[in-house]
Protein backbone atom coordinates (compact mmCIF):
# COMPACT_ATOMS: atom_id res chain seq x y z
CA UNK A 1 0.00 0.00 0.00
CA UNK A 2 2.81 2.41 0.93
CA UNK A 3 4.75 1.49 -2.21
CA UNK A 4 1.71 2.04 -4.42
CA UNK A 5 1.11 5.44 -2.85
CA UNK A 6 4.74 6.32 -3.38
CA UNK A 7 4.58 5.44 -7.09
CA UNK A 8 1.61 7.76 -7.47
CA UNK A 9 3.42 10.63 -5.75
CA UNK A 10 4.48 13.50 -7.96
CA UNK A 11 7.31 14.53 -5.63
CA UNK A 12 10.63 12.88 -4.89
CA UNK A 13 11.56 15.61 -2.41
CA UNK A 14 10.36 13.50 0.50
CA UNK A 15 13.03 13.04 3.16
CA UNK A 16 12.57 9.26 3.23
CA UNK A 17 11.57 8.63 -0.39
CA UNK A 18 11.68 4.86 -0.97
CA UNK A 19 13.53 4.10 2.29
CA UNK A 20 12.47 0.79 3.87
CA UNK A 21 11.89 0.97 7.62
CA UNK A 22 11.11 -1.39 10.45
CA UNK A 23 8.44 -0.38 12.95
CA UNK A 24 8.49 -1.42 16.60
CA UNK A 25 5.70 -3.93 17.24
CA UNK A 26 4.07 -1.64 19.78
CA UNK A 27 3.97 1.30 17.35
CA UNK A 28 0.66 1.22 15.54
CA UNK A 29 0.89 0.52 11.80
CA UNK A 30 -2.28 0.11 9.77
CA UNK A 31 -3.09 -3.52 8.95
CA UNK A 32 -0.78 -5.02 11.57
CA UNK A 33 -0.97 -6.18 15.17
CA UNK A 34 0.34 -4.05 18.01
CA UNK A 35 0.25 -6.46 20.93
CA UNK A 36 3.10 -5.15 23.08
CA UNK A 37 3.98 -8.82 23.39
CA UNK A 38 0.64 -9.94 24.87
CA UNK A 39 -1.86 -12.47 23.59
CA UNK A 40 -4.92 -10.43 24.57
CA UNK A 41 -4.07 -7.85 21.90
CA UNK A 42 -4.16 -10.40 19.08
CA UNK A 43 -7.88 -9.82 18.75
CA UNK A 44 -7.64 -7.33 15.92
CA UNK A 45 -5.38 -5.69 13.40
CA UNK A 46 -5.10 -1.94 13.65
CA UNK A 47 -7.18 0.06 11.18
CA UNK A 48 -5.16 3.29 11.40
CA UNK A 49 -1.48 4.07 11.98
CA UNK A 50 -0.33 6.28 14.83
CA UNK A 51 0.63 9.80 13.77
CA UNK A 52 4.39 9.21 14.14
CA UNK A 53 4.20 6.37 11.62
CA UNK A 54 1.82 8.28 9.32
CA UNK A 55 4.29 11.15 9.06
CA UNK A 56 7.11 8.82 8.02
CA UNK A 57 4.88 7.29 5.33
CA UNK A 58 4.04 10.78 4.08
CA UNK A 59 7.78 11.40 3.84
CA UNK A 60 8.15 8.38 1.56
CA UNK A 61 9.15 5.61 3.98
CA UNK A 62 8.11 2.05 3.17
CA UNK A 63 7.34 -0.19 6.18
CA UNK A 64 9.12 -3.49 5.68
CA UNK A 65 8.55 -5.34 8.95
CA UNK A 66 7.82 -4.97 12.66
CA UNK A 67 10.34 -5.74 15.41
CA UNK A 68 9.80 -7.82 18.52
CA UNK A 69 9.33 -6.38 22.03
CA UNK A 70 9.38 -7.63 25.65
CA UNK A 71 6.11 -8.49 27.34
CA UNK A 72 4.38 -5.12 27.89
CA UNK A 73 7.64 -3.32 26.99
CA UNK A 74 8.84 -3.51 30.59
CA UNK A 75 12.23 -5.22 30.37
CA UNK A 76 15.63 -4.67 28.80
CA UNK A 77 15.37 -8.20 27.37
CA UNK A 78 13.11 -8.94 24.42
CA UNK A 79 10.97 -12.02 24.97
CA UNK A 80 7.24 -12.75 25.19
CA UNK A 81 4.72 -15.57 24.83
CA UNK A 82 3.49 -14.40 21.42
CA UNK A 83 6.61 -14.07 19.28
CA UNK A 84 9.29 -15.67 21.44
CA UNK A 85 12.82 -14.39 22.10
CA UNK A 86 15.03 -12.00 20.14
CA UNK A 87 18.73 -12.92 20.12
CA UNK A 88 21.72 -10.63 19.88
CA UNK A 89 23.27 -10.88 16.38
CA UNK A 90 26.79 -10.50 17.85
CA UNK A 91 26.45 -13.53 20.14
CA UNK A 92 23.26 -15.55 20.02
CA UNK A 93 23.38 -16.51 23.70
CA UNK A 94 23.14 -12.81 24.63
CA UNK A 95 20.18 -10.44 24.95
CA UNK A 96 19.41 -7.89 22.25
CA UNK A 97 18.18 -5.46 24.90
CA UNK A 98 14.74 -3.93 25.16
CA UNK A 99 12.19 -2.82 24.81
CA UNK A 100 13.14 -2.08 21.18
CA UNK A 101 15.26 -5.24 20.98
CA UNK A 102 13.71 -6.49 17.76
CA UNK A 103 14.45 -3.19 16.02
CA UNK A 104 18.08 -3.25 17.16
CA UNK A 105 18.61 -6.75 15.80
CA UNK A 106 16.91 -5.87 12.50
CA UNK A 107 19.07 -2.79 11.97
CA UNK A 108 22.29 -4.44 13.15
CA UNK A 109 21.80 -7.29 10.65
CA UNK A 110 21.06 -4.81 7.83
CA UNK A 111 17.52 -6.07 7.31
CA UNK A 112 16.41 -2.42 7.38
CA UNK A 113 18.44 0.80 7.48
CA UNK A 114 16.06 2.64 9.83
CA UNK A 115 13.72 1.64 12.63
CA UNK A 116 10.95 3.34 14.58
CA UNK A 117 11.64 2.75 18.27
CA UNK A 118 10.44 4.29 21.52
CA UNK A 119 12.13 5.19 24.79
CA UNK A 120 10.80 5.63 28.32
CA UNK A 121 13.69 4.17 30.33
CA UNK A 122 16.37 3.46 27.74
CA UNK A 123 14.10 1.38 25.50
CA UNK A 124 15.77 2.57 22.28
CA UNK A 125 19.27 3.15 23.63
CA UNK A 126 19.86 -0.05 25.61
CA UNK A 127 19.27 -2.36 22.61
CA UNK A 128 21.20 0.01 20.34
CA UNK A 129 24.14 -0.18 22.74
CA UNK A 130 23.94 -3.98 23.05
CA UNK A 131 23.68 -4.47 19.27
CA UNK A 132 26.35 -1.97 18.20
CA UNK A 133 24.16 0.58 16.40
CA UNK A 134 23.00 4.17 16.97
CA UNK A 135 19.92 4.90 19.08
CA UNK A 136 18.45 8.29 19.96
CA UNK A 137 15.90 9.49 22.52
CA UNK A 138 14.63 12.96 21.53
CA UNK A 139 13.55 15.58 24.06
CA UNK A 140 10.55 14.08 25.84
CA UNK A 141 7.49 15.89 24.50
CA UNK A 142 9.04 17.26 21.32
CA UNK A 143 7.64 14.58 18.99
CA UNK A 144 4.07 13.39 18.61
CA UNK A 145 2.66 10.42 20.52
CA UNK A 146 -0.84 10.84 19.11
CA UNK A 147 -2.58 7.54 18.41
CA UNK A 148 0.19 5.56 20.06
CA UNK A 149 -0.28 2.38 22.06
CA UNK A 150 -0.28 2.60 25.87
CA UNK A 151 0.54 -0.95 27.01
CA UNK A 152 -1.85 -1.03 29.95
CA UNK A 153 -5.48 -2.11 30.33
CA UNK A 154 -7.82 0.54 28.91
CA UNK A 155 -4.78 2.59 27.88
CA UNK A 156 -4.24 4.02 31.37
CA UNK A 157 -0.70 4.84 32.56
CA UNK A 158 -0.76 7.96 34.74
CA UNK A 159 2.94 7.92 35.59
CA UNK A 160 3.59 8.78 31.95
CA UNK A 161 2.78 12.37 32.87
CA UNK A 162 5.94 12.50 35.02
CA UNK A 163 8.30 10.34 32.96
CA UNK A 164 6.84 10.29 29.44
CA UNK A 165 7.76 7.95 26.63
CA UNK A 166 8.85 9.26 23.25
CA UNK A 167 9.35 7.82 19.80
CA UNK A 168 12.92 7.74 18.56
CA UNK A 169 15.05 6.40 15.71
CA UNK A 170 17.54 3.54 15.48
CA UNK A 171 20.01 3.22 12.61
CA UNK A 172 23.56 2.30 11.73
CA UNK A 173 24.58 5.93 11.30
CA UNK A 174 23.81 9.19 13.09
CA UNK A 175 22.89 10.86 9.78
CA UNK A 176 20.10 8.34 9.30
CA UNK A 177 18.80 8.94 12.82
CA UNK A 178 18.85 12.69 12.24
CA UNK A 179 16.93 12.25 8.98
CA UNK A 180 14.11 10.43 10.76
CA UNK A 181 13.95 13.08 13.50
CA UNK A 182 13.83 15.79 10.82
CA UNK A 183 10.94 13.96 9.15
CA UNK A 184 9.03 13.87 12.43
CA UNK A 185 9.61 17.62 13.00
CA UNK A 186 7.36 18.56 10.11
CA UNK A 187 4.41 20.99 9.94
CA UNK A 188 2.24 17.97 9.21
CA UNK A 189 2.77 16.85 12.80
CA UNK A 190 2.01 20.26 14.34
CA UNK A 191 -1.18 20.61 12.33
CA UNK A 192 -2.57 17.36 13.75
CA UNK A 193 -1.16 17.43 17.26
CA UNK A 194 -1.36 20.70 19.18
CA UNK A 195 0.41 19.16 22.18
CA UNK A 196 3.87 19.32 20.59
CA UNK A 197 5.98 22.44 19.95
CA UNK A 198 6.05 23.95 16.46
CA UNK A 199 9.79 23.42 16.31
CA UNK A 200 11.34 22.47 12.96
CA UNK A 201 14.57 20.51 12.77
CA UNK A 202 17.53 22.91 12.95
CA UNK A 203 19.87 21.54 10.29
CA UNK A 204 22.23 24.48 10.81
CA UNK A 205 22.80 23.41 14.43
CA UNK A 206 23.21 19.79 13.35
CA UNK A 207 25.89 20.66 10.77
CA UNK A 208 27.73 23.29 12.86
CA UNK A 209 31.51 22.94 13.14
CA UNK A 210 32.32 25.13 16.15
CA UNK A 211 34.57 23.43 18.70
CA UNK A 212 32.70 22.50 21.86
CA UNK A 213 33.28 22.16 25.58
CA UNK A 214 32.45 18.57 26.47
CA UNK A 215 31.75 17.47 30.02
CA UNK A 216 32.09 13.81 30.95
CA UNK A 217 31.75 11.48 33.91
CA UNK A 218 32.99 7.90 34.20
CA UNK A 219 30.72 6.49 36.88
CA UNK A 220 27.40 7.30 38.53
CA UNK A 221 28.55 5.75 41.81
CA UNK A 222 25.79 3.14 41.74
CA UNK A 223 26.94 0.58 39.15
CA UNK A 224 30.63 0.78 38.24
CA UNK A 225 31.35 0.43 34.51
CA UNK A 226 33.45 -2.54 33.41
CA UNK A 227 36.97 -1.93 32.14
CA UNK A 228 35.86 -2.01 28.48
CA UNK A 229 33.19 0.66 29.11
CA UNK A 230 35.70 2.90 30.90
CA UNK A 231 38.25 2.44 28.12
CA UNK A 232 35.64 3.18 25.45
CA UNK A 233 34.72 6.47 27.12
CA UNK A 234 38.36 7.49 27.65
CA UNK A 235 39.28 6.71 24.04
CA UNK A 236 36.33 8.81 22.89
CA UNK A 237 37.38 11.73 25.09
CA UNK A 238 40.96 11.46 23.80
CA UNK A 239 39.76 11.41 20.19
CA UNK A 240 37.56 14.48 20.68
CA UNK A 241 40.39 16.33 22.42
CA UNK A 242 42.74 15.48 19.58
CA UNK A 243 40.51 17.25 17.02
CA UNK A 244 40.21 20.40 19.12
CA UNK A 245 37.28 20.00 21.48
CA UNK A 246 37.77 20.83 25.15
CA UNK A 247 36.88 17.90 27.40
CA UNK A 248 36.51 18.39 31.15
CA UNK A 249 35.31 16.16 34.03
CA UNK A 250 31.76 16.90 35.17
CA UNK A 251 30.63 16.56 38.79
CA UNK A 252 27.21 14.95 38.64
CA UNK A 253 24.69 16.67 40.95
CA UNK A 254 22.95 13.39 41.80
CA UNK A 255 24.32 9.85 41.73
CA UNK A 256 22.78 6.57 40.65
CA UNK A 257 21.67 5.77 44.20
CA UNK A 258 19.37 8.78 44.08
CA UNK A 259 18.43 8.67 40.40
CA UNK A 260 17.50 5.02 40.18
CA UNK A 261 15.65 4.87 43.49
CA UNK A 262 13.58 7.92 42.49
CA UNK A 263 12.59 6.29 39.22
CA UNK A 264 11.64 3.08 41.04
CA UNK A 265 9.55 4.95 43.61
CA UNK A 266 7.60 6.80 40.90
CA UNK A 267 7.18 3.90 38.47
CA UNK A 268 6.23 1.43 41.22
CA UNK A 269 3.96 3.85 43.07
CA UNK A 270 0.81 1.81 42.38
CA UNK A 271 2.35 -1.27 44.05
CA UNK A 272 2.35 -4.99 43.26
CA UNK A 273 2.99 -4.42 39.51
CA UNK A 274 -0.76 -3.81 39.43
CA UNK A 275 -1.01 -2.15 36.02
CA UNK A 276 1.29 -4.75 34.48
CA UNK A 277 -0.68 -7.69 35.87
CA UNK A 278 -4.02 -6.21 34.80
CA UNK A 279 -2.75 -5.57 31.29
CA UNK A 280 -1.88 -9.26 30.86
CA UNK A 281 -5.61 -10.12 31.28
CA UNK A 282 -4.88 -13.57 32.64
CA UNK A 283 -1.87 -14.40 30.45
CA UNK A 284 1.12 -16.02 32.16
CA UNK A 285 3.95 -13.63 33.01
CA UNK A 286 7.26 -14.53 31.35
CA UNK A 287 9.78 -15.91 33.90
CA UNK A 288 12.17 -13.01 33.36
CA UNK A 289 9.84 -10.95 35.56
CA UNK A 290 9.81 -13.40 38.47
CA UNK A 291 12.26 -11.57 40.70
CA UNK A 292 10.68 -8.17 40.04
CA UNK A 293 7.21 -9.55 40.72
CA UNK A 294 8.25 -11.20 43.98
CA UNK A 295 9.89 -7.98 45.15
CA UNK A 296 6.80 -5.92 44.26
CA UNK A 297 4.49 -8.29 46.15
CA UNK A 298 6.59 -8.81 49.26
CA UNK A 299 4.33 -8.24 52.31
CA UNK A 300 5.11 -4.95 53.99
CA UNK A 301 5.57 -6.47 57.43
CA UNK A 302 8.39 -8.62 56.03
CA UNK A 303 10.21 -5.84 54.20
CA UNK A 304 12.35 -4.62 57.15
CA UNK A 305 13.49 -8.19 57.84
CA UNK A 306 14.24 -8.92 54.18
CA UNK A 307 16.08 -5.62 53.75
CA UNK A 308 18.29 -6.51 56.71
CA UNK A 309 19.24 -9.74 54.95
CA UNK A 310 19.96 -8.17 51.54
CA UNK A 311 23.09 -6.45 50.27
CA UNK A 312 23.16 -2.65 50.38
CA UNK A 313 21.96 -1.98 46.82
CA UNK A 314 19.02 -4.37 46.82
CA UNK A 315 18.02 -3.31 50.32
CA UNK A 316 18.04 0.30 49.15
CA UNK A 317 15.66 -0.49 46.28
CA UNK A 318 13.40 -2.64 48.47
CA UNK A 319 12.73 0.45 50.56
CA UNK A 320 11.38 2.46 47.61
CA UNK A 321 8.14 0.54 47.07
CA UNK A 322 5.57 -1.34 49.09
CA UNK A 323 2.77 -3.81 48.61
CA UNK A 324 -0.47 -1.94 48.05
CA UNK A 325 1.36 1.09 46.68
CA UNK A 326 2.69 4.22 48.31
CA UNK A 327 0.49 6.93 49.81
CA UNK A 328 -0.59 9.94 47.74
CA UNK A 329 1.56 12.34 49.75
CA UNK A 330 4.60 10.07 49.23
CA UNK A 331 4.06 10.16 45.47
CA UNK A 332 3.61 13.93 45.72
CA UNK A 333 6.96 14.20 47.54
CA UNK A 334 8.65 11.96 44.96
CA UNK A 335 7.40 14.16 42.12
CA UNK A 336 8.65 17.25 43.99
CA UNK A 337 12.04 15.53 44.34
CA UNK A 338 11.99 14.88 40.59
CA UNK A 339 11.49 18.57 39.87
CA UNK A 340 14.35 19.45 42.21
CA UNK A 341 16.55 16.87 40.48
CA UNK A 342 15.87 18.46 37.10
CA UNK A 343 16.73 21.91 38.45
CA UNK A 344 19.96 20.66 40.00
CA UNK A 345 21.14 19.12 36.73
CA UNK A 346 20.20 22.26 34.81
CA UNK A 347 22.15 24.43 37.24
CA UNK A 348 25.16 22.11 37.23
CA UNK A 349 25.23 22.03 33.43
CA UNK A 350 25.07 25.84 33.20
CA UNK A 351 27.62 26.36 35.97
CA UNK A 352 30.07 24.03 34.23
CA UNK A 353 29.77 26.06 31.01
CA UNK A 354 29.63 22.94 28.87
CA UNK A 355 27.80 22.21 25.62
CA UNK A 356 27.24 18.48 26.02
CA UNK A 357 27.74 15.54 28.37
CA UNK A 358 29.38 12.18 27.62
CA UNK A 359 29.30 9.08 29.82
CA UNK A 360 29.10 5.27 29.55
CA UNK A 361 25.91 4.04 27.91
CA UNK A 362 25.79 0.88 29.98
CA UNK A 363 28.17 -0.49 32.61
CA UNK A 364 28.70 -3.76 30.75
CA UNK A 365 27.97 -5.35 27.33
CA UNK A 366 25.02 -7.57 26.47
CA UNK A 367 24.57 -10.36 29.02
CA UNK A 368 23.14 -13.84 28.70
CA UNK A 369 19.45 -14.56 28.19
CA UNK A 370 17.32 -14.62 31.31
CA UNK A 371 19.46 -12.30 33.44
CA UNK A 372 18.30 -8.76 32.65
CA UNK A 373 15.38 -9.01 35.07
CA UNK A 374 17.94 -9.50 37.82
CA UNK A 375 20.05 -6.55 36.67
CA UNK A 376 17.59 -3.75 35.89
CA UNK A 377 19.51 -1.59 38.38
CA UNK A 378 22.41 -1.44 35.89
CA UNK A 379 20.30 0.75 33.57
CA UNK A 380 20.79 3.77 35.83
CA UNK A 381 22.96 5.44 33.18
CA UNK A 382 20.09 5.20 30.72
CA UNK A 383 17.39 6.37 33.12
CA UNK A 384 18.90 9.78 33.87
CA UNK A 385 17.93 11.22 30.46
CA UNK A 386 14.34 10.05 30.95
CA UNK A 387 14.15 11.59 34.42
CA UNK A 388 15.51 14.90 33.09
CA UNK A 389 13.49 14.78 29.81
CA UNK A 390 16.78 15.56 27.98
CA UNK A 391 17.71 14.26 24.50
CA UNK A 392 20.28 11.51 24.60
CA UNK A 393 21.83 9.06 22.16
CA UNK A 394 24.21 6.14 22.19
CA UNK A 395 27.00 5.54 19.68
CA UNK A 396 29.13 2.36 19.44
CA UNK A 397 32.82 3.09 20.09
CA UNK A 398 34.63 -0.18 20.78
CA UNK A 399 34.30 -3.88 21.56
CA UNK A 400 35.31 -5.91 24.60
CA UNK A 401 38.91 -7.12 24.38
CA UNK A 402 40.14 -10.58 25.36
CA UNK A 403 41.66 -9.31 28.60
CA UNK A 404 38.48 -7.43 29.59
CA UNK A 405 36.17 -10.42 30.00
CA UNK A 406 35.70 -10.05 33.75
CA UNK A 407 34.14 -7.81 36.37
CA UNK A 408 36.42 -8.39 39.37
CA UNK A 409 35.14 -7.47 42.83
CA UNK A 410 38.47 -5.90 43.79
CA UNK A 411 37.92 -3.23 41.13
CA UNK A 412 34.56 -2.20 42.61
CA UNK A 413 33.56 0.03 45.53
CA UNK A 414 32.81 -2.06 48.62
CA UNK A 415 29.08 -1.31 48.50
CA UNK A 416 28.91 -2.86 45.00
CA UNK A 417 30.57 -6.19 45.82
CA UNK A 418 27.35 -8.16 45.90
CA UNK A 419 25.28 -10.79 44.13
CA UNK A 420 24.58 -8.45 41.21
CA UNK A 421 28.26 -7.82 40.50
CA UNK A 422 28.94 -11.57 40.74
CA UNK A 423 26.30 -12.20 38.10
CA UNK A 424 27.91 -9.61 35.82
CA UNK A 425 31.35 -11.14 36.38
CA UNK A 426 30.01 -14.54 35.38
CA UNK A 427 28.35 -13.20 32.21
CA UNK A 428 31.44 -11.20 31.23
CA UNK A 429 33.10 -14.53 30.48
CA UNK A 430 32.93 -15.04 26.73
CA UNK A 431 32.05 -11.38 26.07
CA UNK A 432 35.05 -10.59 23.84
CA UNK A 433 33.94 -8.85 20.67
CA UNK A 434 30.67 -7.49 22.06
CA UNK A 435 30.02 -3.79 21.33
CA UNK A 436 30.36 -0.98 23.89
CA UNK A 437 28.65 2.40 23.52
CA UNK A 438 29.03 5.96 24.78
CA UNK A 439 26.09 8.22 25.64
CA UNK A 440 25.77 11.82 24.46
CA UNK A 441 23.27 14.07 26.28
CA UNK A 442 22.23 17.73 26.06
CA UNK A 443 19.52 19.81 27.77
CA UNK A 444 15.95 19.86 26.47
CA UNK A 445 15.26 20.95 22.89
CA UNK A 446 18.94 20.82 21.97
CA UNK A 447 18.37 17.60 20.04
CA UNK A 448 20.26 18.83 16.99
CA UNK A 449 23.37 19.62 19.06
CA UNK A 450 23.12 16.20 20.68
CA UNK A 451 22.94 14.54 17.26
CA UNK A 452 25.78 16.73 16.01
CA UNK A 453 28.09 15.55 18.82
CA UNK A 454 26.98 11.96 18.29
CA UNK A 455 28.06 12.34 14.67
CA UNK A 456 31.38 13.83 15.77
CA UNK A 457 31.95 10.84 18.07
CA UNK A 458 31.07 8.54 15.19
CA UNK A 459 33.58 10.35 12.95
CA UNK A 460 36.56 10.53 15.30
CA UNK A 461 36.17 7.01 16.72
CA UNK A 462 35.30 5.39 13.37
CA UNK A 463 33.79 2.22 14.83
CA UNK A 464 33.53 -0.33 12.04
CA UNK A 465 32.94 -3.73 13.67
CA UNK A 466 29.88 -5.69 12.55
CA UNK A 467 28.09 -8.77 13.91
CA UNK A 468 28.54 -12.11 12.21
CA UNK A 469 27.15 -14.69 14.66
CA UNK A 470 23.67 -14.50 13.14
CA UNK A 471 25.09 -15.51 9.74
CA UNK A 472 26.47 -18.73 11.24
CA UNK A 473 23.24 -19.87 12.91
Amino acid sequence: EALSALKLSASKDMLLYGVPISVKESQILKGTYSTAGTACRLKERKEESCLAVEILLEQGAIPLCKGNVPQLLMLAETTNNVYGRTKNPWKLDRVAGGSSGGEAAIVATKCAPLAVASDVAGSARIPACFCGIVGFKPTSGRLTKKGGLIPRKNGKAGIGMAIPATVGPMARTVDDCALMVEAWCSPSAWERDVNIPRLPFDRKAFTATKKLKVGYFITDGWFEPCSAAKRGLQETIDALTKVGHTCVPFDIPSDGWENYSLLVKINAAEGNMRGFSQALEGEEMVPEFNMLYRAANLPNFLRPLVRAMLDKRRAHLAGQARSGGIKAYELWDALADLMKLRNRWSDAFCDAGIDVLLYPSFPFPAIKHGNMGKLTMAASYMFIANLLLWPCGTVPVTVVKDDEQSYPAEDLPEDQRDVSSKLVDNDMKGSAGLPIGVSVMTPTFQDETCLRVMKEVERVVAFSNEPTAYEES
